[in-house]
């Protein structure tokens, strides 16, 4: 019955399937709404609607209430189940109160009569429908994009403070709870300023993204790289003893003092460390690793140091 098939679906405005099972009725109904630029699918009954929604999503279902096998409302609820999204629009030729109001409770977006007043009726019913479903999708995909925006680090892309400090709560929580590892790498530029100062901060702004193109591209998928601010960066590691923290720390490091930047070399100092009882808290296990950090700086930069168990901070690589 389809004779839409050889043409691609993106160039149509939307995909509609209509379910009738009178044929002439249906051609009515399909003609209208291929002249409004859709992709229609028809079907004569409820079974067949059932495995057309199976096999394809669809924007809008068009069904006759009473069908042989299914009902409209039988496959409207049972398409619900696996696409809220669906827009329906119940089709019958003897309509009552109470169908109407078990329609519309059932999700139905509008309740037509049969025959209809024209088909200029059952467009302007078909095309709010449509509206109605790119609303719902756009409201969605804005959604989504607030929330990632709201996450992650504009300039770098990788996650913000506030993400870290989330997943870094949950995490300490999780240790605590069943004494799995957990480690922190922190990475701070050696000398952004000068960057900015030479070259511009455009040119800061690409040292930043450099940095942060090395750690993503050595780290784990299990781990959350963030931008804490500034030129600070954080990789939190669960279930990475302090060992594999000082890994990956080389690794980064090694990318990023070898890379050429302008005319010069983009240093950064590293503190690592692994989560231990003693530091009682997330707050804590940042203070730690952030001395370790601030103890690489001081000693000249380009260098890792580590927390020790006992405390004390000691270099783990040096330049």
């Amino acid at each position: 019955m389809l004779d839409q098939a050889e043409t691609k679906h993106e160039e149509f405005i939307g995909k509609v399937l209509i379910a009738d099972d009178d044929p002439d009725f249906r051609q009515l109904l399909v003609g209208r709404a291929r002249k409004m630029g859709l992709f229609v699918m028809e079907v004569n009954d409820g079974e067949q609607a059932m495995e057309a929604l199976e096999k394809e999503n669809y924007d809008v279902l068009v069904v006759d209430l009473y069908m042989p096998g299914k009902t409209g409302l039988d496959v409207i609820r049972d398409v619900q189940r696996v696409n809220k999204d669906l827009e329906a629009i119940i089709l019958t030729g003897s309509a009552t109160l109470e169908s109407a109001i078990e329609a519309l409770r059932a999700g139905v977006y509008d309740y037509l009569t049969k025959p209809l007043e024209s088909l200029t009726v059952f467009e302007m019913t078909l095309s709010r429908a449509l509206e109605r479903r790119y609303l719902i999708r756009e409201n969605k995909r804005l959604f989504q994009e607030i929330q990632r925006m709201a996450l992650t680090d504009q300039l770098t892309g990788l996650y913000n403070r506030r993400k870290l400090m989330e997943n870094l709560e949950v995490e300490v929580q999780r240790v605590q709870r069943y004494l799995r590892p957990l480690s922190i790498i922190m990475i701070d530029l050696d000398n952004l300023k000068g960057i900015n100062d030479t070259y511009g901060h455009a040119a800061g702004d690409d040292a930043l993204q450099l940095v942060a193109g090395s750690i993503q591209e050595h780290i784990r998928r299990v781990d959350l790289p963030a931008r804490m601010g500034g030129d600070e960066f954080i990789i939190l590691l669960p279930e990475a003893k302090l060992d594999m923290a000082a890994r990956v720390a080389r690794r980064v490091y090694v990318q990023v003092m070898n890379t050429l930047f302008k005319d010069r070399k983009i240093s950064i100092s590293i503190g690592i460390g692994e989560w231990m009882p003693d530091y009682q808290s997330a707050t804590g296990f940042l203070q730690a690793v952030d001395q370790a950090l601030y103890q690489a700086k001081r000693a000249g930069g380009m260098r890792i140091y580590a927390c020790n168990p006992n405390g004390s901070v000691v270099p783990e690589l040096e330049h």
